[in-house]
């Protein structure tokens, strides 16, 4: 992959989209301070400058439909995972795309998409990996790093990470899931791998089904993720009485 290392931008996604005309396929900026880095749900992503990675790949997939679009999380978040346990550290989904330890979020991701008829034209995949941070904003509900992991792992103080040698790490395990790609979009193993990772798979716990999903009020119920429908991404989770409900995006809530 091409690598554009920036000292700071607003955000690494607007530096992609300013510039993707004149890029290729695989195409990577990365920053070492965003000023307006952004995440899902139109909340900010903030990172201390110089410690973690902030960085956006430009993807041109061949082959891939806009209705299978949800392949590119699936890639991005696999080997964001893969990366992780190369470390020791055993990272799961959060489905849709968010990665965690144990119960402690270290990634997030903002994937935004344009399509051509009914083909993905591009993907640009914003992604924040917290690497070296070790204090966090109060407002942060469960958020760790690499360093904070690793020493609770190894149960000593470790050195710090070169963000810039970890950059090619990740990105070594996310470009070789996404060259498996095939001609008709496909990736061999990639369904069934995010779905063997996906934090709180089998477990029973509690949600809430947003007023996106219910109309009115959000509703709270303890139930077990059992997989995600490939060709939509809607999680489906089992309820107590034994009913499977499938979610789109924004319908169900974590409880953490």
């Amino acid at each position: 992959m091409n690598i554009r290392w920036l000292k700071i931008t607003d955000s690494t996604n607007l530096e992609a989209w300013r510039n993707k005309d004149s890029c290729d396929d695989m195409t990577v900026w990365a920053a070492e301070y965003q000023t307006e880095g952004r995440g899902q749900r139109g909340s900010r992503w903030e990172s201390e400058a110089g410690n973690n990675l902030m960085f956006s790949i430009l993807f041109r997939p061949k082959g891939l439909r806009a209705g299978s679009q949800f392949t590119m999380s699936r890639i991005c978040a696999v080997g964001t995972a893969l990366y992780l346990r190369d470390k020791g550290l055993e990272a799961r989904v959060k489905w849709p795309n968010d990665v965690y330890v144990g119960d402690r979020k270290i990634c997030g991701m903002l994937l935004e998409n344009t399509l051509k008829g009914d083909m993905l034209a591009d993907c640009i995949a914003g992604i924040g990996l917290n690497v070296n941070q070790r204090i966090f904003s109060p407002e942060l509900p469960n958020p760790t790093s690499v360093l904070l992991e690793t020493e609770r792992l190894c149960g000593k103080a470790a050195g710090s990470l070169d963000i810039h040698q970890e950059l090619e790490l990740l990105l070594d395990r996310i470009g070789t899931l996404y060259s498996a790609m095939g001609p008709d979009g496909r990736v061999p193993g990639i369904d069934s791998g995010y779905e063997e990772m996906l934090y709180r798979l089998g477990v029973s716990a509690e949600y809430e089904e947003t007023e996106y999903f219910t109309g009115g009020e959000a509703v709270r119920f303890t139930g077990r993720i059992v997989g995600v429908e490939r060709e939509t991404a809607r999680l489906v989770v089992e309820h107590e009485d034994g009913r499977r409900v499938k979610y789109y995006f924004k319908e169900i809530r974590y409880v953490l």
